[in-house]
């Protein structure tokens, strides 16, 4: 019997090997990458070695040697603090972003100084197979510049007084805002909190690094126009919006939003060539802006020049600012600008303009009469009351605490009376130059007497200051200078005054004036015109009308004023009398001779015209009587123009000397109108100290942060 045969299974043999083996070579393959994260590790840390240790060295160059083969602070970076294994290699000399190819050079001069450290260093890499010498050592190097000693500082015609006035407040002010002391302290925060431009920058979407050329950088930020609402909540979140500089930021954006569209793009970052923008024209002798980039600058001075800035070119009636019913407006015609940089940076005031519209028109107490006389004195003052710009000219950092010195060049009361285009009132930086226009300034009696413009140039002075950081200091103009150019200012308005008692001086005579005279009392005694009755007219012209403000011209005698007939009634002979009798005979025709009383005749060189007669009556009775009238009020015994022409306008004081008829009747005028004009003089002087904390001739420097020894990764 056949068996069949069962399948025989054989035992797998070597499947052990075959796993350790995989699990070898897998074991191999991550020792491999270990082996190559070791080696990137190494790299990356020998490369922070170097670099902090090229920083360390570029921050003490005075620590090299005079070969430039050394710098014992790079070396103690590397080899002491940082226990770098290997060799390092430290050389001194100089780095130029201008130089071609290797920008480090040994090599230093007078025209290539000592500016940077480089640090080479080299170490071998244990492997974990063994001591294989084989593998590649790692050699990695750095190169630090010292950053060019930069500043940051703002100049203002006054950054913080002990009055409590602020910088603010004046800003606020202009703004069109009623502020008191206790608004501004609420903002004390912001004057606390300081950041750096690269924060700002970054909040703003707008990140720059360190290497960007100066050029570049003042490009970009020129180009770049934000809202000042925007701006004000980059900074809120620079400092922090839970902190209470972040707190004070948002309350200030919605008190500024009150009066001005903060959501309205116009503020520049940047300035070119002068200010306008934020910050200005950044200057930074070795090309790059990496040091400026990491300045500290103050919120507070940041946030007022970009108000300032947002309402640019709009004038507003400051409150409390008006004077005895002047139109006075005041503005920011060119915003602050701080500036960040080396020695050339420059920053610029806010340059603020009033504008004072002395019209007596609206007057008070004045306008109705001389509307009566038809005169009207219109004086509109264009006065720049402060401009100044800072340059910062050195900055000394051995000296303990470091301090920069800053030029001031400042200049006051640039002034000019004259037309100014309503739309350049405001946005124009000069309205005083060739562009102004003459001006009705003085209309008399009906009568245009002068029309012309006044230029005043401005009280210039130029003086240095040197500050640490967190100082500030004054500039001040000759309170003097200031004191004489304020009053000359004044003596030029009371000049255009004095025209109304100095007409011939003005291109109008004597003659023409008492025409002009005689008119103002015809109008008023006969508003609604028809034929004169002098009988109605002499009481007007002798006593006067207080209730509509005329003053009475008076009487006096006239020697041989008077007529009478002689020579049988035929002709006319003259005697001394009163001067309204003498007038009313010539008027009527009572008194004069038969011929005389037809033809007219001449008395004191005047022409004396019988004006109800045949041929008066005729020709033209009205014109006849004003040429009587005009005639005769000039032989009062004073004269009728003023003896002194004006001079006892300009004279100091608010009171009037004068002589003459014009000055009875202008006396009550002038006297009104003085005291305005002397009082545009304290306006200057002492209002606008105590209302916008501007003080004439006075320029505030502060150097809100110094950076020297500062270093700079360039390789």
């Amino acid at each position: 019997m056949n068996r069949s045969r069962q399948p025989r299974f054989h035992r797998p043999r070597g499947g052990m090997s075959v796993t350790m083996m995989l699990v070898m070579l897998a074991l191999v393959a991550m020792l491999g990458l270990i082996e190559v994260g070791f080696l990137f590790w190494a790299k990356r840390d020998a490369q922070k070695v170097v670099d902090l240790a090229a920083l360390a060295g570029a921050q003490r160059l005075e620590l090299c040697t005079s070969s430039n083969g050394d710098n014992s602070a790079a070396r103690q970076s590397a080899l002491t603090q940082n226990q770098f294994p290997g060799t390092v290699q430290v050389r001194c000399g100089n780095w130029s972003a201008a130089r071609g190819g290797n920008r480090f050079s040994e090599t230093v001069d007078a025209s290539n100084p000592r500016n940077a450290v480089r640090v080479v260093a080299t170490r071998s890499v244990l492997p974990f197979f063994g001591q294989n010498e084989s593998l590649p050592t790692i050699t990695v190097q750095a190169v630090a510049r010292r950053s060019e000693p930069t500043a940051v500082f703002a100049v203002g015609s006054q950054l913080l007084r002990t009055n409590g006035n602020s910088p603010l407040m004046g800003t606020l002010r202009l703004v069109g805002l009623d502020v008191t002391n206790a608004t501004v302290l609420s903002y004390d925060g912001l004057a606390q909190a300081n950041i750096t431009p690269s924060g700002l920058l970054n909040a703003l979407g707008i990140p720059v690094t360190a290497n960007l050329s100066v050029a570049d950088f003042n490009r970009l930020l020129s180009l770049n126009q934000v809202s000042l609402a925007r701006l004000v909540d980059a900074t809120a979140t620079v400092v922090g919006r839970s902190t209470t500089a972040g707190v004070q930021l948002r309350a200030l954006s919605d008190l500024v939003a009150t009066r001005l569209d903060i959501n309205r793009v116009n503020i520049a970052l940047g300035s070119q060539n002068g200010g306008g923008g934020l910050f200005a024209e950044v200057i930074s002798p070795d090309g790059t802006v990496g040091s400026a980039l990491q300045s500290q600058i103050n919120v507070l001075d940041l946030v007022n020049a970009a108000i300032s800035i947002a309402n640019d070119g709009n004038g507003v009636a400051v409150p409390n600012l008006n004077l005895l019913g002047m139109d006075i407006k005041a503005g920011v015609v060119e915003p602050p600008s701080i500036a960040i940089g080396g020695v050339g940076s420059r920053a610029y005031n806010a340059q603020v303009r009033l504008m004072v519209d002395v019209d007596s028109d609206r007057l008070f107490g004045v306008g109705p009469l001389l509307n009566l006389l038809g005169t009207r004195l219109h004086l509109p003052l264009h006065v720049d009351v402060a401009n100044a710009m800072g340059t910062l000219t050195s900055i000394q950092c051995s000296a303990a605490p470091p301090t920069a010195t800053i030029q001031v060049d400042s200049s006051v009361l640039r002034a000019c009376v004259g037309k100014v285009n309503a739309a350049d009132r405001f946005s124009k930086s000069n309205v005083c130059d060739a562009t102004l226009q003459n001006e009705q300034l003085l209309t008399l009696l009906g009568r245009p007497l002068i029309n012309d413009k006044i230029t005043l140039p401005a009280l210039t002075g130029t003086q240095s200051l040197t500050l640490a950081a967190g100082q500030t200091g004054t500039t001040r103009i000759n309170p003097l200078a200031v004191g004489d150019a304020v009053s000359h200012l004044v003596n030029e308005l009371l000049r255009v005054l004095s025209g109304m008692l100095s007409s011939p001086a003005q291109g109008m005579n004597a003659n023409d004036t008492a025409k002009a005279l005689a008119d103002r009392y015809l109008q008023a005694a006969f508003p609604s015109g028809g034929r004169y009755n002098v009988d109605q007219l002499i009481p007007l012209l002798r006593d006067g009308d207080p209730s509509r403000n005329l003053a009475p011209l008076g009487n006096w005698t006239v020697k041989k004023g008077v007529p009478k007939p002689c020579l049988i009634g035929l002709g006319t002979c003259w005697e001394d009398g009163s001067v309204w009798a003498g007038y009313r005979a010539t008027v009527t025709g009572q008194g004069l001779g038969l011929l005389d009383g037809l033809l007219g005749s001449l008395v004191g060189g005047l022409l004396i015209n019988r004006c109800d007669s045949l041929l008066g009556n005729l020709i033209d009775y009205n014109g006849c009587v004003r040429t009587n009238l005009a005639s005769y009020i000039q032989t009062a015994p004073d004269g009728f123009l003023d003896a002194a022409a004006g001079g006892g306008v300009t004279t100091p004081g608010n009171n009037v000397s004068c002589s003459g008829v014009l000055c009875t009747v202008l006396n009550p005028v002038l006297a009104a109108l003085k005291p305005v004009l002397n009082t545009v003089g304290s306006l200057l002087s002492t209002t606008l100290a105590s209302l916008l904390g501007l003080e004439l001739g006075r320029t505030d420097v502060n150097v809100q942060s110094i950076q020297c020894n500062g270093a700079q990764l360039v390789f």
